[in-house]
């Protein structure tokens, strides 16, 4: 059975032609999911040891607004990654393959980042409209001389596929824009012990050297055609895998046979957010949006103003000329006890609002509530404000970016993260 879960309404099937209600594979080791479902896909919320599968919805209207009963759960998801590694099925994240001749000059007039790189490379960039605002948070890769792959979120692959189309010009020359989401699974794994796993798992140089990060390219794991990608969302070393359906159960389980002796547990898209934030990723639709522009959003080094002209150059050049008005910035909220903040909740400076909440979580190995605010840009570091929290006033600090320190800088020529 797969590691991955449909229930697309075309009533398609999984990868081996099984009926959308199978469970996952991905349990099988005794941690079922507690799945929900986005975009059609059903993917696992968090793994529970010795309970069946089931649908988190019952779960979340039973314990309303207080934490969870799967905090702890969340936590030794959250530790795997951070310490050891951890696994992850992340073929519900979009897939749109470009292929032809205008598929360069198109990427790079819609994107902020330098697309023009050699086959192999993948390059974080956000999708921008004419004023700077940003359409889409995605991870390009050149898969060939005239041919790339965007990854996007899970529900957000058809804007971004129509909004490409929208995008088109008759001198960009011919391209053929399609979703692939369907035609391949992907695994995630990261951690300090990835790189040795892999390394028990393929005879390919997998090294520092031999597979810098940011780059993509055929491998195999024992015995298997896989297309890796070294990239991070978690903030630590590691690789999505790309790999057909009718293998991704076999690749799957190799990987957790060879990662037992370091610990090695699956994890659940709750975990994510935890580890993203202490790492200073955004998510698209929560952090950022088409009313907030890169220099805002604390990424402005996936902007290459001197690559020449693209969408919303001129508006991000006066932006940063005039100086930015306000700042995404990361708070940490109360001590170290669990709130229960959610996004929306109101900031408060000098008994002002000044922003509200976007993303928030739990970070685990921190021991602290993040959020992130979009606030005034004078609001920098160490800046003591407030959270409303059910009404009652939290004390928060702002912080810095990123929590703990990356694999590496985020930055054009190494760069981070798949959307």
């Amino acid at each position: 059975m797969s590691p991955s879960w449909r229930k697309r309404r075309t009533a398609i099937t999984t990868f081996f032609a099984i009926p959308t209600t199978r469970t996952s594979g991905a349990g099988r080791d005794g941690r079922a999911p507690c799945t929900t479902a986005k975009h059609g896909w059903e993917r696992p919320e968090h793994f529970e040891p010795g309970r069946p599968w089931r649908r988190a919805g019952a779960d979340q209207r039973q314990f309303g607004w207080t934490r969870p009963p799967w905090f702890a759960l969340q936590a030794e998801e959250h530790r795997a990654f951070r310490e050891r590694v951890g696994i992850i099925d992340m073929t519900s994240f979009g897939k749109i393959e470009l292929d032809g001749p205008g598929a360069l000059p198109l990427l790079e007039r819609v994107t902020g980042n330098l697309i023009a790189r050699p086959v192999g490379s993948v390059v974080y960039t956000q999708l921008l409209d004419r004023r700077g605002g940003i359409a889409g948070d995605v991870t390009t890769t050149r898969l060939g001389p005239h041919r790339f792959r965007l990854v996007t979120g899970a529900g957000y692959v058809n804007s971004d596929l129509g909004w490409l189309h929208l995008q088109r010009r008759e001198e960009d020359g011919p391209v053929d824009l399609r979703e692939t989401t369907e035609e391949l699974c992907v695994i995630g794994i990261w951690g300090p012990h990835a790189r040795q796993v892999l390394e028990g798992m393929t005879e390919d140089d997998v090294s520092e050297d031999g597979f810098p990060f940011m780059q993509a390219r055929d491998i195999r794991i024992a015995g298997f055609d896989v297309f890796a990608q070294r990239v991070t969302y978690v903030g630590e070393l590691g690789w999505e895998f790309y790999l057909e359906p009718g293998v991704a159960v076999q690749v799957w389980d190799r990987l957790m046979a060879g990662g037992r002796t370091f610990g090695i547990r699956p994890g659940g898209y709750r975990a994510l957010d935890s580890l993203r934030m202490e790492k200073g990723y955004r998510y698209y639709g929560t952090d950022l949006t088409l009313l907030d522009n890169p220099l805002e959003a604390g990424l402005g080094f996936c902007v290459r103003f001197d690559k020449g002209n693209f969408n919303g150059r001129d508006a991000l050049l006066a932006a940063k000329a005039a100086g930015i008005m306000r700042r995404l910035r990361t708070l940490l909220v109360g001590d170290r006890e669990y709130l229960s903040i959610y996004g929306g909740e109101a900031v408060y400076a000098d008994g002002a609002i000044v922003g509200r909440l976007r993303s928030c979580a739990y970070g685990f190995t921190v021991g602290r509530n993040i959020a992130y605010s979009y606030l005034p840009v004078g609001l920098g570091p160490g800046t003591r404000v407030e959270v409303d929290v059910f009404g009652r006033r939290v004390p928060a600090e702002v912080s810095t970016d990123a929590l703990l320190k990356r694999e590496q800088l985020v930055g054009h020529d190494a760069k981070h993260v798949a959307s």
